[in-house]
């Protein structure tokens, strides 16, 4: 049988309140994959990945993204990737706008925009190709890429 967690012992995880967990399962922003029952003397039991999921959802409201933004995101993540996807293997960005993900084959696609690829540009082997190019075209400024 899988691990669970009470609402309380998530609260505690996450740091988050009561109010917050119960506001967001109610809504079906995240889940309580083990057991979801509502009525009085039961109580949800959330799994680890819920817990992720939770941690993810609080981390991108602190960076000022919208409930409504967030819901889009992990709802296009799951068609994007697919439902079985384990929400830790993904990395996911966020500029506090727009919310990204990075796939199996290293494309960022936009989680807001229904995966509208994003590109990025890593400056450090620009910098050592273009400093190849110099040396090979004009070895005699090399030394001034380098002050």
């Amino acid at each position: 049988m899988q691990q669970g967690y009470t609402g309380p012992e998530v609260c505690k995880i996450t740091g988050i309140s009561y109010r917050q967990l119960d506001h967001w399962t109610t809504t079906s922003l995240v889940d309580a994959s083990i057991r979801n029952i509502k009525g009085s003397g039961y109580h949800r039991i959330y799994s680890f990945q819920d817990i992720i999921k939770i941690k993810l959802v609080n981390k991108l409201r602190e960076a000022g993204v919208s409930l409504q933004k967030i819901r889009l995101a992990l709802k296009n993540v799951k068609q994007i990737l697919g439902k079985n996807i384990d929400i830790s293997d993904v990395s996911i960005f966020s500029d506090g706008k727009s919310i990204y993900v990075i796939t199996n084959n290293n494309e960022m696609l936009d989680l807001i925009k229904q995966g509208q690829a994003v590109f990025g540009i890593s400056l450090g082997p620009i910098h050592t190709e273009t400093e190849a190019e110099i040396h090979s075209l004009y070895p005699e400024k090399i030394s001034a890429t380098n002050a």
